[in-house]
């Protein structure tokens, strides 16, 4: 059932949630979201020579990472749910590609870097008070979540020393870029609250954790914390506010 399809008045689904198909489709997204991620790194390599063997090494980080989860999944009776995350990551697909069409190797670094691991981050964190009801997914989702780590980090000093002392310029790309890429995977998180509240997360953390990450990541590179939180605030309120009427995202 989609969030369109939920009662105005509330957001929980009118049928229990299927906690298989929860499950399945919470995977699909992690496997086939970790194999678009790669092809985006690899995509960075292309258009920033200079950079290139880093960002092939962080496209086969997140290339393991979906075969960990693949694997931690058969082992489970888990099967990850490709359709539904196509349907998830197409637009993200379509904004990657003219990101890299139009040469823009920093839209890709906000979209990959700090929008698309805002989200993993926020989920794979909590994933592991839970990970025990499917053993095996402890230690990958652990391992993956320190590497995730790791390509923000990297990004974050990248985007900083690309933008020194030209925060507005950064503040404009941001602004530029968010409208498509928040709209995408924020709007993937609010769809699928549901799904994590069924597998023992709270959608709603979730959901304020990767706003709380995605602030401090603007706030890392140098922009202020008031002007940060007006601008995540400014960007996911709209998503919220469909999902509290139950109104279609994306």
């Amino acid at each position: 059932m989609t969030i369109a399809e939920s009662p105005a008045k509330t957001c929980t689904p009118s049928n229990p949630v299927d906690k298989q198909q929860a499950i399945n489709r919470l995977m699909g997204l992690a496997v086939f979201g970790e194999m678009v991620a790669a092809r985006t790194y690899a995509l960075m390599g292309q258009l920033k020579p200079e950079y290139s063997a880093l960002m092939k090494k962080f496209a086969n980080m997140e290339g393991q990472h979906a075969t960990w989860f693949r694997d931690a999944s058969r082992n489970n009776g888990i099967e990850p749910d490709k359709e539904f995350a196509d349907h998830e990551l197409d637009y993200l697909i379509a904004q990657v590609n003219d990101h890299f069409a139009a040469g823009d190797c920093e839209a890709l670094a906000v979209v990959q870097g700090f929008i698309v691991e805002s989200m993993a981050i926020a989920i794979y964190e909590p994933y592991l008070q839970v990970a025990d009801r499917y053993p095996g997914t402890r230690d990958v989702f652990a391992r993956a979540l320190d590497e995730e780590r790791y390509h923000v980090e990297w990004m974050t000093r990248y985007l900083r020393l690309r933008f020194f002392d030209a925060e507005e310029e950064f503040v404009r790309l941001c602004q530029r870029v968010n409208v498509q890429g928040i709209d995408c995977i924020g709007g993937t998180m609010m769809k699928i609250a549901d799904y994590l509240d069924s597998v023992g997360l709270s959608g709603a953390d979730c959901a304020g954790s990767m706003m709380d990450g995605y602030t401090g990541l603007l706030e890392r590179v140098g922009i202020p914390t008031k002007e940060a939180t007006r601008n995540v605030i400014g960007l996911f309120m709209p998503l919220i506010r469909k999902y509290r009427h139950g109104e279609a995202i994306k």
